[in-house]
């Protein structure tokens, strides 16, 4: 809030107003102070989003998460606003909407299509290892991350872009590359605008070599280029995607012995069990379920996310973009109808004997 608020030793008007289910105040003062002002941490070690959770107020806690206020902080006793929830009711409202495809869902094979680039015999299309870092490693210290231009590309008319400002505001103030991480993980718009980037900078580069560098490439420059944040959070393992599909046809760019690249950020789970789920209620006219593995092999490639993500229960892996993954089995499941293995690959190079007619006719 004001100066004023921010001086006294006494919690704001506004966490004692989510504290006392007095929505009329929280939405009064929700629309005179910036985000920033009211999603902080008060004097008293804790935060409004904290109390409305504890007090069991269910109205204010959903309003709350709808203006954007952040899931994943920590109060004096080292608790998120997630951790004092004991209403299943306010704890549903935790969980990211079903609408949401970023684990996959009902993914449209075009969709599903433009995340990918196949890999040719004549390696005409892999794309060629990022150049090298200038900036040691962390270029929010040497402060060529330009948020506000990110920001003012993205538009104020974003939904919640007020949340992606804060949290840049942070990654900056705070020379914290996670807070990136966490705004990617925010229930906006922004990761498919990031990955919406990534599709047509591809396609715009083959075309024309000598295309201006998107302000958007910052923020993907300045999470793959920092050393610190992949030592600390890499990830080598399985980890699982899963979706719905009509037809066989819709999977026809998985074939065995195909290598592919990934033209965007991947987001995937390590909890196989919340992949399986996922698409459990998902479009009646898709038959087919299938399940994507991705064995992870190197350093450099995933980042688990799950302790910086606004979603925890995700347990989410986050692959980074321009990886390069070979299909190395394709097998019927007696949970779901398919399951794709992915394995990262070390080389680019394609033998074109290992290509077979991979996956059609699989469901006949």
């Amino acid at each position: 809030m004001g100066e004023k608020s921010l001086k006294n030793k006494s919690p704001s008007e506004f966490y004692f107003a989510c504290r006392n289910n007095d929505i009329e105040t929280v939405r009064r003062l929700l629309d005179e102070y910036p985000l920033e002002d009211l999603d902080k941490m008060e004097s008293n070690g804790s935060t409004a989003l904290h109390a409305a959770c504890f007090y069991k107020h269910v109205d204010i806690v959903k309003l709350l998460l709808d203006r954007g206020f952040t899931r994943r902080v920590i109060n004096k006793y080292n608790y998120t606003p997630l951790d004092e929830c004991e209403s299943e009711e306010i704890r549903q409202l935790f969980i990211r909407s079903k609408t949401s495809n970023r684990f996959g869902g009902d993914v449209s094979y075009e969709q599903e299509k433009l995340t990918w680039i196949i890999i040719d015999g004549n390696e005409q299309n892999v794309i060629h290892d990022r150049v090298l870092d200038t900036y040691n490693g962390n270029r929010l210290e040497y402060k060529v991350f330009h948020g506000d231009k990110i920001l003012q590309q993205l538009g104020n008319n974003m939904p919640k872009i007020g949340l992606i400002r804060r949290l840049f505001h942070r990654a900056i103030n705070e020379k914290d590359c996670t807070r990136l991480i966490q705004a990617y993980t925010t229930d906006t718009d922004f990761c498919n605008q990031i990955n919406n980037y990534l599709i047509t900078q591809q396609e715009e580069s083959t075309n024309n070599s000598s295309i201006q560098t998107n302000v958007m490439s910052e923020f993907i420059d300045t999470i793959f280029f920092n050393r610190q944040l992949h030592e600390q959070y890499q990830f080598q393992g399985i980890c699982y995607r899963s979706m719905k599909i009509k037809s066989d046809n819709d999977l026809n760019i998985y074939r065995v012995g195909t290598k592919l690249i990934n033209r965007t950020f991947i987001s995937a789970t390590k909890d196989r069990q919340f992949a399986e789920k996922y698409v459990c209620d998902r479009s009646a006219e898709k038959k087919y379920a299938v399940i994507i593995s991705f064995e992870i092999r190197q350093f450099n490639t995933a980042l688990d996310i799950e302790y910086l993500s606004e979603f925890p229960s995700e347990k989410e892996i986050l692959i980074m973009n321009k990886r390069i993954f070979k299909v190395v089995r394709i097998k019927m499941k007696n949970s779901f109808d398919v399951e794709i293995e992915l394995r990262e690959s070390k080389s680019t190079r394609v033998n074109q004997k290992d290509i077979s007619s991979g996956y059609l006719g699989l469901f006949h």
